[in-house]
């Protein structure tokens, strides 16, 4: 089971992947290469956090060098993912909008560190 803090994160950054897929939609009168770009965007960013989750929490209960061995291990995979994404869009995308996909992932990123800062009442 994932932790309420780790799903709100992801959650907020999925819905603001949303948010700039519709102004890159509103931006681009409607430009299905700029709302695609703004897509692959967002999704830059969550994929490899997902990966992150699944990998650092893999690890239920451990020592803490163990947990901390998890949580490095995570990161690099998140790190190399990122950079394979972006490659592949990159190499491979001829019609990207760079605008709305740089912005997109930068907004969803931001959204990561923001939402560890939200605090949520109990």
């Amino acid at each position: 089971m994932v932790r309420p803090e780790i799903k709100r994160v992801v959650w907020l950054q999925c819905k603001l992947t949303v948010v700039a897929v519709a102004v890159a939609a509103v931006w681009s009168s409607g430009d299905v290469s700029a709302v695609v770009s703004a897509l692959m965007g967002g999704l830059t960013a969550i994929v490899p956090a997902l990966l992150y989750i699944r990998v650092a929490y893999a690890v239920r209960r451990a020592s803490p060098a163990v947990l901390m061995k998890a949580h490095y291990k995570a990161e690099a995979a998140k790190f190399a993912l990122t950079l394979l994404i972006f490659v592949v869009v990159l190499l491979f995308f001829k019609d990207l909008s760079v605008a709305a996909y740089f912005s997109s992932y930068a907004l969803v990123v931001l959204a990561y560190w923001f939402g560890l800062l939200i605090k949520t009442e109990k």
